[in-house]
């Protein structure tokens, strides 16, 4: 059987939809202006024709674990995504009003970037980790957010910058022992202080790092994360986790170790992300922690191991399903009760379309692989739109292309100093009706992973196949069901020999698999669920 999950991509309609679109706008804004009568159209916002869209989309699937909750999140970078104010900059109000275009696409959670009070744009410079900052709202908007999110069954982390605090924190000149300070410096970046000594500040001089071994300032931790649970949080991502000790793995574990154990004594189903930017096998270490997931670095970037593949022609599928088996089983190893935590790009990244070389098929499939790893899957914003941004780190945090009328109601300014982004695909008011765009694969992928929690929750077993260096097969089981994720991301077709009955696909063509017996002959980029 086939549900209604499957998407592929109409070539014509992604070419007629945008001129449509605008010619539609054209001739409302013509009748309006040439003194049409009282039943001409009248101007719609982008915000109206995006509900439309959204609400003739087909609901979103019951989750099939957790009651849906912590298998996929939406990376949201408040400063750039909505702006309810007008002002020129996103806030948590923002965020509460777009919460029906997320959870449309089937996300189960959001992952905040900083909403401290800070002097800088993306605020990983904290100077009250007990507030929001002003440019955002209060700490009423953020209770009223995670209202409407737990309304939604959406769970809401929030990034929480502990390695090091703004200069200008209170700390740094009333609690100086709270700080890394010393007679001399140590390795890496350290500034001089007035009376002679240096303080470390491994990302900038800014930003002094914090002494996590200090048990006074521990306490004050457990009180910043004791204040968030009482306002509805439901965990934390942990910046800059490598960068605790600064070239001190076991250390850093032992921090993570003593966070975890705090974390999961004031709310035990909190979950924990942490940034440990490590793209070899040393990452996998930090699972003895006891912290719930490690962000996967080895799959994500320009060169980590979905982009390899994709770009690549000698790259083998069969190598990168090894690399996704191999993983597992160490994390495993580590914390059986450890899920990892696929992502593809995020705010420090260039985003997927340039060096995807903004090909859609490209686009789609590497999104198809990401979102079919096991663990809680990660999509930074604009993703789903195939967003344009690389270069300076203010063009990664673009603002989120909702309209292609940067002008319009809601619509962010973006970070200073951010160079003029083009994006090479249409705004979301256009892709969310188009059943061929970038987002509506995406979304269909979310999707997948609420319907099948074995591809988020499952074991992870290779099924050999001969067709083709550019294809492979998983068999994927979780609580005695399983499924097979059958994968060809050449772009030729090819013939696979499996088990199972056809049941889903993702297509970035449109070109749908077929199955006649256990011949499964996929199209062109295309992944394909078989049902055991």
């Amino acid at each position: 059987m086939e549900t209604g999950l499957k998407t592929g991509c109409n070539r014509k309609r992604r070419a007629s939809w945008v001129p449509a679109f605008a010619l539609l706008a054209a001739l409302t804004i013509c009748l309006s202006s040439c003194g049409g009568d009282a039943a001409a159209p009248q101007p719609t916002t982008w915000q109206g024709v995006l509900a439309g869209e959204l609400a003739a989309r087909a609901p979103v699937p019951a989750g099939g674990v957790d009651g849906g909750n912590a298998l996929t999140w939406y990376q949201v970078f408040v400063y750039s995504f909505y702006d309810s104010s007008g002002d020129g900059v996103g806030d948590l109000n923002g965020v509460r009003e777009s919460l029906d275009y997320i959870s449309g696409m089937g996300f189960d959670g959001i992952w905040l970037s900083p909403i401290h009070p800070s002097g800088t744009y993306h605020k990983y410079n904290v100077t009250d980790y007990m507030d929001v900052d002003p440019a955002y709202g209060t700490l009423e908007d953020f209770d009223a957010l995670i209202e409407a999110c737990h309304e939604r069954g959406m769970r809401v982390i929030l990034d929480l910058v502990i390695n090091h605090t703004d200069i200008h924190h209170p700390w740094f000149t009333e609690r100086p022992e709270y700080y890394n300070i010393a007679d001399s410096p140590g390795n890496g970046n350290w500034a001089l202080l007035p009376d002679g000594r240096y303080y470390e500040c491994q990302f900038w001089d800014q930003m002094p790092d914090l002494d996590l071994y200090n048990e006074e300032l521990r306490a004050e931790i457990e009180r910043v994360c004791a204040f968030w649970f009482e306002r509805g949080a439901d965990g934390f991502r942990l910046d800059a986790a490598k960068e605790y000790v600064t070239g001190n793995n076991a250390k850093n574990i032992e921090i993570l170790t003593w966070f975890n154990a705090m974390v999961k004594r004031l709310k035990p189903d909190a979950y924990l992300v942490a940034e440990v930017w490590d793209t070899t096998t040393a990452l996998y270490e930090y699972y003895q922690s006891g912290v719930d997931s490690f962000f996967d670095f080895p799959f994500a970037d320009s060169s980590g191991a979905v982009a390899t593949l994709m770009i690549r022609s000698d790259a083998r599928l069969e190598d990168y399903l090894q690399r996704i088996a191999s993983a597992q089983q160490t994390i495993l190893s580590y914390n059986a009760n450890a899920t990892a935590a696929p992502f593809f790009t995020n705010h420090d990244m260039s985003r997927a379309s340039g060096f995807l070389r903004r090909d859609p098929n490209l686009i789609m499939t590497a999104w198809g692989l990401s979102l079919t790893q096991p663990g809680d899957a990660f999509v930074y914003y604009g993703e789903e739109l195939g967003m344009s941004g690389s270069g300076r780190d203010e063009n990664k945090r673009a603002p989120m292309f909702w309209t292609d009328d940067p002008q319009a109601d809601g619509m962010t300014s973006g970070p200073p100093d951010m160079e003029s982004q083009i994006s090479s695909f249409p705004p979301a008011v256009a892709q969310v009706g188009d059943p061929g765009s970038i987002y509506s694969y995406v979304a269909s992928a979310v999707r997948l992973r609420r319907v099948y929690p074995q591809i988020g929750r499952g074991s992870f077993e290779i099924i050999p196949v001969s067709a083709g260096i550019k294809t492979g097969a998983a068999r994927r089981v979780w609580q005695g069901s399983g499924i097979i994720v059958a994968y060809n991301v050449s772009s030729e077709p090819a013939e696979l020999t499996l088990p199972g009955v056809l049941s889903d696909y993702l297509s970035a063509t449109g070109e749908a698999p077929v199955q006649a017996g256990e011949a499964l002959t996929l199209p062109a980029y295309c992944i394909a669920i078989l049902v055991e």
